[in-house]
């Protein structure tokens, strides 16, 4: 049979779903859709080894009157009015020399945590989340100012990957520690049809990083999970060599994942498939269909159905629920 899960990371869907669904809450939604997972907390974030020192955190407004929010790492990001989307607006090494930075630290006394959380759920399989360090380098310098460097000034980037790697390494191995199934890492790569970086660059930078995150993630009995949105074609053979065991989400508005099984399903894991961007505008019987072809061409085995990222505000709860309700009836089907 193949396992569902889910990703919803914003009030909206999910207050509707709980509503809808008569749930009083994120563990009795899980219990409904028959999601095989656990990771997803219920104040809408995820299972993982928090983080300590660094900036204060702290939200104000600018001279507009703009609701900014400054993070832990000094990233400054807006919230649009309706709360759905943000823009980092500045960027702390832009102003900062890499070696002044201060790099917040790994918050160990979550070790418990995680652990305590293992135990509850032990028939679930649990999947925790390391720092993502590509995208946080991204967002401290800006990414086209990160970009630049990769050619201009490659050692600022090599340090700041350093610290961010280390950061993640140290997560990932009190989380497979603390007896997780599945270490959650990576970072986006791709676009909707092209990559962020070269395949050249993502080798030079990301590659060896990530071999080393793989190992102290294999060397405690844990899975790889690997996250990269959009067109990453060119890079999933290096993603096997890595060391990574699951990839996610393997977009079909990216990617042809019946290529990407047909090429790679033998020595990786998929995860995603349901095309997220399209869920809002289709009718029930296409999901249905949407659903079965997926589940055909992904399973049955290796794969786990799950939308293609987390699920949009403007999607109507009956797809939702839907979808879900197909996933169940059909994967016992293969």
């Amino acid at each position: 049979m193949v396992p569902i899960s889910i990703w919803v990371d914003a009030p909206e869907p999910l207050n509707s779903l709980l509503s809808s669904l008569s749930c009083s809450d994120v563990e009795k939604l899980l219990t409904r859709l028959r999601i095989d997972y656990r990771g997803f907390l219920p104040n809408i974030s995820w299972l993982g080894i928090g983080l300590k020192g660094g900036f204060k955190e702290e939200s104000f407004k600018d001279e507009r009157g703009r609701l900014l929010r400054r993070d832990r790492f000094g990233i400054v990001s807006a919230t649009s009015l309706d709360g759905r989307t943000s823009i980092q607006v500045d960027h702390p090494l832009k102003h900062i020399d890499v070696k002044d930075y201060p790099f917040p630290e790994v918050k160990e006394e979550d070790f418990d945590l995680v652990q305590k959380f293992r135990k509850k759920f032990e028939d679930y399989c649990v999947i925790a989340y390391t720092l993502q360090p590509f995208e946080k380098a991204c967002a401290l310098f800006g990414y086209s100012t990160l970009f630049k460097l990769m050619f201009k000034d490659p050692w600022k980037v090599d340090y700041v990957l350093d610290k961010l790697f280390s950061i993640a390494e140290k997560q990932a191995k009190l989380l497979a520690e603390a007896g997780v199934d599945q270490v959650y890492g990576g970072d986006d790569a791709g676009a909707q049809n092209t990559m962020l970086i070269s395949p050249a660059q993502w080798r030079r930078f990301l590659k060896p990083r990530y071999k080393k995150l793989a190992d102290t993630i294999h060397g405690r009995g844990a899975f790889f999970h690997f996250h990269s949105d959009g067109w990453i074609e060119p890079i999933i053979p290096d993603l096997i060599e890595v060391g990574v065991d699951v990839l996610e989400p393997v977009q079909p508005e990216s990617m042809d994942i019946a290529k990407i099984k047909r090429l790679y399903g033998d020595r990786l894991s998929f995860e995603g498939g349901i095309g997220v961007q399209r869920l809002p505008f289709k009718k029930p019987a296409e999901i249905h269909e949407e659903v079965k072809r997926t589940l055909k061409v992904m399973g049955p085995t290796g794969y786990t159905l799950r939308p293609s990222h987390t699920i949009l505000p403007d999607t109507p709860i009956e797809n939702i629920v839907t979808l879900y309700d197909a996933a169940n009836k059909y994967r016992r089907l293969l």
